[in-house]
């Protein structure tokens, strides 16, 4: 799939689930719409527009890599639970391993959340599936494999904390075969704090785990702490974040750090 077809494909997704979720009626208040945007299970249609600045790459750390992540959530609501769909399209502008820029592989992720008498406590759990499609415009800024596995999510809410975790693990099916297989693991937990006036604060690690590295380039743990706030511009309510995070555990020519900023369109119901 060339570049411009995966950004179509991506389009359709964030239109199509708009279409089929969005209906006339009162809008959320902002401190709901704060509680929702970080529930990653929350039945809300958003599109985040992540943008991230990856410091002190490859060796002797001398190179930085930028990459702006477009990953809309999409639910689907049912009587007996709920489907959230997660594609994720990075546009990566890197300096290292090779100075290129363009589309990266996309990622899209589903769960099907069940309604259980669990819900009533704030706590939720779904299952699904993740996907990694070889999207990506060059070779050095994707696997160039086709990858396929499970994919969990867990979330307790009260109402001012909401905490939990994603996790997915997936493996090459198909593509390129004379690149390398891909077999990864990824873990990340969450933990946010929802203040008055729409704003939130948390801690979140995006770790992940390459089975198929070599001895001590498998693991990459950042901890990072985030911001964020809701605003309105007239009636349409959107979320201005940011983020900074340093890896504790990298492989040898990853970032050491990353800051992040993030744009968040909400279309509550």
């Amino acid at each position: 799939m060339r570049p411009s077809r995966s950004c179509l494909l991506l389009a359709v997704l964030i239109c199509g689930g708009a279409a089929a979720q969005t209906a006339p009626g009162s809008g959320s208040s902002t401190d709901d719409i704060a509680r929702k945007l970080a529930d990653p299970g929350a039945a809300l249609i958003s599109v985040p527009f992540q943008y991230n600045y990856l410091g002190s790459v490859g060796p002797g750390g001398d190179f930085h890599n930028q990459q702006l992540k477009i990953q809309p959530v999409i639910p689907f609501v049912g009587e007996h639970g709920k489907f959230i769909l997660r594609p994720i399209l990075p546009i990566q502008w890197n300096q290292y391993p090779q100075d290129r820029s363009g589309t990266g592989d996309l990622f899209v992720q589903g769960y099907y959340i069940p309604k259980t008498e669990a819900e009533a406590q704030g706590t939720e759990f779904g299952f699904g599936a993740a996907a990694l499609l070889d999207t990506a415009s060059h070779d050095s800024l994707g696997t160039g494999r086709y990858s396929l596995g499970p994919a969990f999510i867990l979330v307790h809410k009260t109402r001012n904390w909401t905490l939990g975790a994603l996790a997915n693990h997936v493996w090459s099916i198909g593509g390129d075969g004379d690149r390398d297989d891909v077999s990864t693991t990824s873990l990340q937990p969450f933990v946010t704090r929802n203040l008055p006036g729409g704003w939130s604060v948390g801690m979140t690690s995006e770790t992940s785990y390459n089975w198929k590295a070599g001895s001590g380039n498998g693991w990459t743990v950042p901890l990072g702490a985030t911001v964020s706030k809701v605003l309105h511009l007239g009636k349409t309510p959107f979320s201005l974040g940011a983020g900074a995070f340093y890896n504790v555990d990298r492989p040898q020519y990853a970032n050491r750090w990353s800051a992040r900023f993030t744009l968040t369109l909400v279309f509550p119901e």
